[in-house]
């Protein structure tokens, strides 16, 4: 155990602690702020020494006594030693930083950053060795149980019936733990499920009912305002009018069709996604030149930036649909109940295809899809294959896609030989683009045929690039010739490490600017005009919508 006074620390842990320090300050996607950097840094101490300490032992176990050499030492003299050996590799790890902070244009670490860093990483030894601790106890609770069942090995043979015990005890411990995590899991759910079902039901008092019967939510909608749930309100109460449409465009506008059903309005989703199509035939989607059929993220959340970007370049002749399948934030409800994203865009997309398919062919809008992130999940898996893609919609944009989608998946895999994995090339471009920052989706020579499909995806985004194959494989994205210039040449693949960092980057990355990391408004925007066209705006307006957009707050990964 770590303590002072008369207790020992252990050298191999302690040195495994260090290793593992170094190993947390190489370069990763993006940057961390200080104090969360830091937080990273006293847990992978943590779990470092918790590492050597368990070698060691399973060395000496298997030596069968002939290793003699006690591995601890006084507390002070380790202590001493561990932090002279952290001063030493901290320099470069400022550096390795450093570069990742410039990768995505911010300032070096100043003065103040040392000082959060210190607090975060005492925070994270304590806390991962009151982990460790926690698994001790449950150890030895466990051993003597299983020491009962090993009594039939020969008490003769006292170093077999020792190996025996501690495998044992061993494994009974990791069964413990799993099934601890397991409930844990369940519960958590269970009680997010119910936290944020809760929160779902409480709106902010900044966004009120909507007057235009254009709205759900309205006095004339199908869908009542008590059902629309909190992201809905944000989405259904906001938004550009066609009077701030016109200003901005120098266009006569009309003003946007905006369709959204929560998971407040009864029946199954299948019942609901019918209820979305019935708010198109209510509010006269159908006369509108734009149909954008959405897909929202785990709370129902869609980037405002996006949305209405898309208004104002079709000058509000658009109607915009979309159906919330739960409340959990995305990180959650991709861990928990990833499900829930198929099945509920799947069936709105069905749903309304199937309206609009019914629509006279020269006389219904474009069908266009979208979705960021959980929402970009969710809408390819409308679609079993690309062929599916290019002959249900008129096009599509589909932004920071995670790397579990099956659908993206497959594109990537076809592309053609010699075009990178960041930004790869399907078919010359026939079809479908991929898009790290504006101008890439027209870089290509051939012409871009109708539908036009792009996804947009930033070489530094740790949805797109990490998942549980970067665990054990070294990923196609951090090879030579592969690697997007928004990578630092500095960052490098670990075993295992890179994974964890890139998770750390997904929850405590928000500080980047637009258009990096998991942050696609701006270059959202650009792709809509490029696949949808626009209503004839100017440059000038173009330019006006652009800083419009710019001035929007950004959000944080954890709440949407």
């Amino acid at each position: 155990m770590l303590s002072w006074g008369t207790r020992r620390f252990d050298v191999v842990g302690s040195a495994f602690g260090v290793f593992f320090v170094v190993l947390s300050l190489t370069p990763s996607l993006l940057p961390r702020p200080a104090w969360g950097q830091g937080l990273v840094t006293g847990l992978s101490f943590a779990v470092g020494y918790g590492v050597g300490v368990l070698l060691w032992r399973v060395v000496r176990l298997l030596s069968g006594g002939r290793v003699r050499w006690d591995a601890s030492a006084p507390g002070w003299i380790v202590a001493a030693a561990t932090a002279l050996a952290f001063l030493a590799v901290t320099p470069l790890g400022v550096r390795w930083q450093n570069d990742v902070r410039e990768a995505v244009g911010l300032p070096d670490i100043d003065g103040l950053s040392w000082l959060a860093l210190l607090v975060g990483a005492l925070l994270g030894v304590w806390l991962g060795m009151a982990i460790g601790r926690g698994v001790r106890r449950l150890h030895n609770r466990l051993r003597p149980w299983v020491a009962r069942g090993v009594t039939r090995v020969s008490r003769r043979d006292g170093g077999a019936r020792t190996a025996v015990l501690s495998l044992s005890a061993g494994l009974a411990t990791t069964l413990g733990v799993v099934v601890i995590v397991a409930v844990g899991t369940t519960v958590l759910s269970l009680l997010l499920t119910g936290l944020y079902n809760q929160r779902n039901n409480n709106y902010d008092p900044a966004f009120a009912q909507p007057t235009s019967a254009l709205r759900s939510g309205s006095p004339e909608s199908l869908v009542k305002w008590e059902d629309v749930g909190q992201a809905g309100v944000k989405i259904v109460g906001d938004g550009p009018t066609a009077a701030q449409i016109a200003a901005v465009t120098d266009l006569e506008a009309t003003e946007p069709i905006r369709v959204y059903v929560g998971i407040n309005s009864p029946g199954t989703v299948e019942e609901r996604a019918q209820l979305a199509v019935a708010e198109l035939e209510r509010t006269g989607a159908a006369e509108r030149s734009q149909l954008l059929v959405a897909g929202t993220t785990g709370t129902g959340w869609l980037d405002p930036a996006a949305i209405d970007g898309f208004e104002y370049l079709h000058a509000g002749d658009t109607a915009l649909v979309t159906m919330q399948y739960g409340s959990t934030p995305s990180p959650v409800s991709a861990l928990l109940t990833p499900e829930l994203a198929t099945e509920g865009t799947s069936a709105l997309f069905d749903a309304v295809y199937a309206w609009w398919s019914d629509l006279p062919e020269d006389a219904r809008p474009e069908l266009t899809v979208y979705g960021l992130s959980l929402g970009s999940y969710g809408m390819n898996a409308a679609f079993d294959t690309e062929e599916d893609l290019l002959t249900q919609t008129d096009g599509a944009v589909l932004a920071g896609t995670p790397s579990f989608t099956a659908l993206w998946k497959d594109l990537n895999a076809q592309r053609d030989d010699g075009s990178p994995i960041f930004r790869p090339v399907l078919d010359g471009g026939e079809n479908v683009r991929w898009a790290e920052q504006r101008g890439d989706l027209e870089a290509l020579d051939g012409e871009w045929g109708e539908p036009h499909i792009a996804y947009l995806q930033h070489g530094d985004d740790p949805i797109v690039w990490i998942g549980p194959s970067v665990i054990w494989s070294h990923p196609e994205w951090l090879r030579d010739g592969q690697r997007s210039p928004m990578v630092s040449d500095d960052m490098f693949w670990i075993p295992g490490v890179t994974a964890f960092q890139g998770v750390i980057d997904l929850i405590l990355s928000q500080g980047v600017p637009e258009d990096a990391g998991h942050k696609y408004g701006n270059i959202a925007v650009y792709a809509f005009e490029s696949v949808t066209g626009d209503a004839g705006i100017s440059d000038e307006a173009r330019t006006r919508i652009e800083e419009i957009i710019a001035t929007y707050d950004p959000y944080y990964i954890l709440t949407y």
